[in-house]
């Protein structure tokens, strides 16, 4: 039975991921292995991408548009002020001339230092910054609006409009729910205007500016001192590009024999029955888009169409409607030596991230429970279950995934967890699944 599946087995570990192509974006597709056991229940991973290559020569950062809002609260005194300063000169200096920039301050009041203008006409940058001066509260949810009214503009469809959020704690002046700030990053993004935000030391609310960002379809990132915001802010600016697609839609369908369907990662998703659905406001040059999603299949018959992905879009260079689809089949058998070498590495690395993603937001709603040893059985699980996903395997990449977990798991068995572990796990969880360590954010 082994030889006679060998040449089926060759032709699915050796196959590329299904793409289609049509226009400015392609989209690549995969499940997790493709051979299943037949004879028992299975969780099927898919993994969709959109990819978006810059031609070659084409210019990949023209127009981008880009908002700081920065906390000055009373807070932010001594060395966080003056790393702000520091940092906000050199992301702005790693700019292109014709990029359009703004700075907006806030402490109880909010005033724009710089308006939006051509960072090659601005005069005495370092100057205006050094105006800032730490005081009184944070009116938060109003520097965000003006923030996004000094974009306003100069937005344009071609172009990336962006705010950057840095602050170091809540929200104490207007609005300060989850909800409030939530709708207001999704009203920004029906703008074509995304959110990152970076929270900076102990105090800010990690809670609130990871779903603010996730809504905003930004990043959230921590810095623990303020010496590593220059490099936070550099990582948020590196990857901006020009956009080349709007109104962009992705589904993953899992046949009828599926159940359980869950969405998992940064990226936001709506699930209607066995479809889970993921909206972008824009994809931009050599943007390379991962989502992943899961699904239970009982036990089946020798071959299957698991999930059927689709892609939806509009060119931003002619305004064409475009689309691409994909459908993932897969065959069951119950030779288990055949279904451990079918699977594929790739979306088995991201199913493993997703793993230890889960378990980390299960840890901190145990820790914010204060219930120390169920936060840590959360993690102790998260790592058992990404050694078992990888048994199969014995990937490199996978394996040192998990020597971080453990190491981190020994280090807080040793020590505790605080609040500052909180803020470490809600930044590994939504920064492409790393587990950073205190010691690394120090550095």
């Amino acid at each position: 039975m082994r030889i006679a599946f060998l040449p089926l087995l060759a032709s699915f570990l050796w196959a590329a991921p299904l793409q289609a192509q049509s226009g400015a974006l392609s989209l690549e597709a995969a499940c997790d292995r493709a051979i299943y056991r037949a004879d028992v229940a299975n969780a099927v991973y898919v993994e969709a991408r959109i990819l978006a290559p810059a031609a070659a020569g084409e210019a990949t950062t023209a127009g981008r548009n880009i908002a700081f809002v920065l906390d000055r609260s009373g807070s932010m005194a001594g060395e966080p002020i003056q790393g702000l300063r520091q940092a906000v000169a050199a992301a702005c200096a790693s700019l292109d001339d014709r990029d359009v920039v703004s700075v907006v301050a806030f402490g109880s009041e909010v005033e724009t230092i710089v308006p939006a203008q051509r960072r090659d006409q601005i005069a005495a940058l370092e100057a205006a910054l050094a105006r800032i001066e730490p005081s009184g509260g944070s009116a938060l949810y109003d520097a965000l609006n003006q923030g996004a009214a000094q974009l306003r503009r100069y937005a344009a469809g071609s172009a990336l409009n962006h705010l950057v959020l840095v602050t170091d704690g809540p929200a104490t002046k207007g609005p300060r729910e989850r909800d409030d700030f939530t709708r207001l990053a999704e009203l920004f993004a029906r703008e074509n205007i995304t959110l990152s935000t970076i929270g900076l030391g102990e105090a800010f609310e990690e809670d609130l500016l990871a779903t603010v960002a996730r809504a905003g379809n930004g990043r959230f990132r921590y810095a623990a001192q303020p010496a590593r915001l220059a490099e936070a802010l550099q990582a948020e600016l590196a990857p901006l590009r020009k956009p080349v697609a709007q109104e962009v839609v992705l589904s993953i369908e899992f046949g009828s024999d599926a159940s359980e369907v869950k969405p998992t990662g940064w990226q936001p998703a709506v699930v209607d029955g066995k479809t889970a659905t993921y909206r972008f406001p824009q994809v931009f040059a050599g943007q390379d888009l991962g989502v992943l999603a899961g699904a239970s299949y009982g036990p089946q018959r020798s071959h299957a169409t698991v999930a059927t992905v689709r892609l939806r879009w509009k060119e931003v260079a002619t305004g064409e409607l475009r689309e691409a689809t994909r459908q993932l089949s897969v065959y069951f058998e119950s030779n288990s030596w055949v279904v451990r070498k079918s699977v594929n590495r790739g979306v088995m690395q991201a199913a493993v991230g997703a793993v230890i993603s889960e378990g980390m937001q299960r840890a901190i709603e145990q820790l914010d429970k204060g219930d120390f040893r169920r936060a840590l059985r959360a993690l102790r699980t998260a790592r058992d279950e990404a050694r078992t996903l990888n048994d199969d395997l014995e990937d490199e990449v996978i394996a040192a995934r998990i020597q971080v977990l453990e190491s981190y798991l020994a280090e807080v068995q040793t020590r505790g967890l605080n609040q500052l572990d909180r803020k470490i796990l809600r930044s590994g969880l939504f920064n492409q699944f790393a587990t950073p360590t205190e010691e690394e954010n120090a550095k």
